[in-house]
């Protein structure tokens, strides 16, 4: 009998043990927990399952859509998180991950716990307040400046179908009245990003630098809407005009402290103008939708343009594929015209500077900064091999199927 009572709690004890490590991932599929996986932390706030893309050997590969063969299958997707199996090379190298797995956080404040916990082995945070803080709370990690992609602006786009948006005197009132220097420097810790005063970064070859910049004049601002007629008539602190008070929603990316920070900021600095902003947090999926079908009035949000002519008209064009805004200009078109015409490198050059010029006065758009910095937080006691150490690329991060994974 004691024989038996053993034997029975040896199965019962290995079967848990083989049940334990174990993990479902989906279509049937149950994988170890020791293969190479890579955890990646994403916020749901700035990705869109629908415009995904991974890093691999091969480029960028886009998650969804057809086009070439993909050297990775989907094994699960959820809306919370997602699976990736690479295909195996011949001559592989062993230490090189076969799954990805991408879990989708709704905030910044639950991303960072997740890499604390050791819940992922990877995440951008934008703050270098937060990846110190995961430094110090998880000795597994390690931060990892990486610059930004160039041209990569935060900026405020409008909606010109909305009554008050659609005039540029407005637009540049509230460019006006935004404390872009004080976003910089405390919002952004130490100041590191450059003001923004157009698409294109200082450091563009593309840049136009005789363009104003909108520096923080309040006084101005007041000017520019009484002169429209906006006036504070019953006293409440929001500006009226034909019985209509001045009110904007303002979306943002949900769970991103940093845009949450800027966002409350606008808010703060506006109000003292008489312009009431309504910050609204929301999924990167829902944002997209809420611009492709013009159903916003403001947006904070990141775009980055190439440097040279697509990307300008894609953006700010009547035709744009891009030009979520509705903007018009038709300076800005004969600009465009012009600039595919010309025969010679330097008049495209004075063209693209006028076509920048047009944009500044316009203000399609406030222009806020561009940041140097994000910060990959890497467990590097599990990961190797994820960034150049020589060449051109040196310093940026490989693409995933190339890292190799120490399984302990």
């Amino acid at each position: 009998m004691l024989k038996l009572l053993k034997k029975t709690i040896f199965y019962i004890t290995t079967s848990c043990l083989l049940l334990l490590s174990l993990s479902t991932f989906g279509y049937g599929q149950q994988i170890s927990v020791l293969d190479k996986t890579i955890r990646i932390g994403e916020l749901k706030g700035r990705t869109d399952i629908r415009d995904l893309k991974i890093p691999t050997t091969r480029g960028l590969i886009p998650i969804k859509g057809e086009g070439n063969v993909k050297p990775f299958s989907i094994v699960s997707l959820s809306p919370n998180q997602l699976t990736l199996k690479f295909y195996r090379k011949e001559n592989f190298d062993p230490r090189t991950p076969q799954y990805l797995t991408i879990k989708f956080y709704e905030t910044e404040r639950a991303l960072i716990t997740g890499l604390i916990l050791d819940e992922i082995d990877i995440a951008v945070l934008e703050s270098e307040r937060s990846a110190t803080e995961v430094k110090k709370s998880n000795s597994h990690f390690s931060p990892l400046p990486i610059p930004m992609e160039a041209n990569k602006v935060k900026l405020v786009v409008y909606n010109h179908k909305n009554e008050f948006l659609k005039n540029k005197e407005i637009r540049k009132a509230i460019s006006y009245g935004i404390k872009h220097k004080y976003i910089i420097q405390k919002i952004i810790l130490g100041g590191k990003a450059t003001i923004a005063r157009g698409p294109f970064d200082e450091n563009s070859k593309s840049y136009n630098s005789g363009m104003p910049s909108y520096k923080y004049d309040p006084r101005l601002a007041l000017q520019k809407l009484r002169k429209e007629g906006w006036h504070d008539n019953n006293r409440n602190g929001i500006l009226e005009k034909n019985g209509r008070a001045l009110k904007i929603d303002l979306f943002y990316q949900k769970g991103l402290r940093l845009d949450e920070q800027i966002s409350r900021i606008i808010k703060i600095n506006l109000i003292k103008l008489g312009i009431d902003v309504r910050p609204r947090p929301l999924e990167k999926r829902i944002l997209n939708d809420k611009m492709a079908s013009g159903d916003f009035d403001a947006i904070l949000t990141d775009h980055t343009f190439e440097d040279g002519l697509a990307s300008l008209e894609s953006f700010f064009s009547v035709g744009g594929d891009k030009n979520y805004s509705g903007y018009k200009n038709s300076t800005l078109e004969k600009y465009i015209g012009f600039y595919k015409n010309a025969k010679k490198s330097s008049q495209r050059s004075t063209l693209l500077q006028s076509i920048q010029n047009v944009i500044n006065g316009d203000q399609p758009a406030t222009f806020l900064y561009f940041k140097w910095w994000t910060h990959y937080l890497v467990n590097v006691e599990k990961i190797g091999n994820f960034r150049y150490t020589e060449g051109p690329n040196s310093g940026k991060v490989r693409p995933f199927d190339e890292w190799h994974l120490n399984n302990k």
